[in-house]
């Protein structure tokens, strides 16, 4: 058990390719290299009844967190998948006002003296990033970038999820592989193995919901086919019909 945590790092972010009932589908893993800082402030008020000139009853809300996380540099990937700035045929970026930045869970870790902590916020949405241009002066002083995050629970309440000291290993090793869903509720993994091809992530999917197509992998010198639920490539994956009911494991096909 730790008796100090300091630091922040391993920030990977996951969108949220939908929503259903409340329930998020989670896409591709996004690693956020170079945290620098995290701040949470609480978000919810306490409120006081006033009875028989005492408080007679108190209950406060919780509203998730807010605050700026703080990077050495974000990466192109979030503006592209996050902020929905996809580079043209020239491979420029053009920031469109009337775009929405998508929703995302994320995942991070606190160090310790000891083990550590791992976070996952489930449901979270994030300012457009500040940039601050310096001139260079005697030192080389490298500038941050910030985004303002909200986290707000989801549907069933749930707000961020962290390891403690009985984790077990297996959990932890995993941790930023996909969305961590606390036990006993219907969700499920949904792996993907491209059969040496390049990888691709794996997907926390709602019981009865659509997994998302991921990006089709590529694999030099063969062309993509499709995935499929076996290994023999005989039952083709339909992502717009074929809904999750267990965890499993897709194949990708090549010729």
């Amino acid at each position: 058990m730790d008796k100090v945590k300091f630091g922040i790092k391993n920030v990977h972010i996951f969108p949220i390719e939908s929503m259903v009932n409340g329930v998020p589908t989670y896409g591709n893993v996004i690693n956020v290299p170079g945290a620098v800082s995290f701040s949470m402030g609480a978000q919810g008020d306490i409120n006081k009844f006033y009875a028989d000139n005492i408080v007679y009853y108190q209950s406060s809300a919780n509203n998730g967190y807010e605050g700026d996380l703080t990077l050495a540099l974000i990466p192109e990937e979030v503006y592209e998948k996050i902020f929905g700035q996809v580079p043209d045929a020239n491979g420029v970026m053009t920031e469109n006002a009337a775009v929405e930045a998508k929703a995302f869970a994320m995942t991070f870790e606190e160090d310790g003296d000891q083990t550590g902590t791992k976070f996952v916020l489930y449901n979270c949405t994030a300012t457009r990033p500040t940039k601050e241009l310096n001139t260079i002066e005697d030192n080389k002083t490298p500038v941050t970038q910030a985004l303002t995050v909200s986290a707000v629970p989801l549907q069933s309440g749930d707000v961020m999820a962290m390891t403690t000291s009985t984790t077990p290993e297996a959990i932890k090793n995993t941790w930023h592989d996909a969305v961590y869903i606390a036990s006993g509720t219907s969700t499920f993994l949904v792996s993907f193995n491209s059969m040496g091809g390049s990888v691709v992530q794996s997907q926390s999917v709602a019981d009865g919901e659509l997994a998302t197509e991921p990006t089709a992998p590529t694999k030099t010198g063969f062309t993509f086919g499709g995935w499929y639920s076996d290994l023999d490539l005989t039952v083709a994956w339909d992502f717009s019909s074929d809904t999750v009911d267990s965890d499993m494991m897709l194949y990708a096909k090549w010729s």
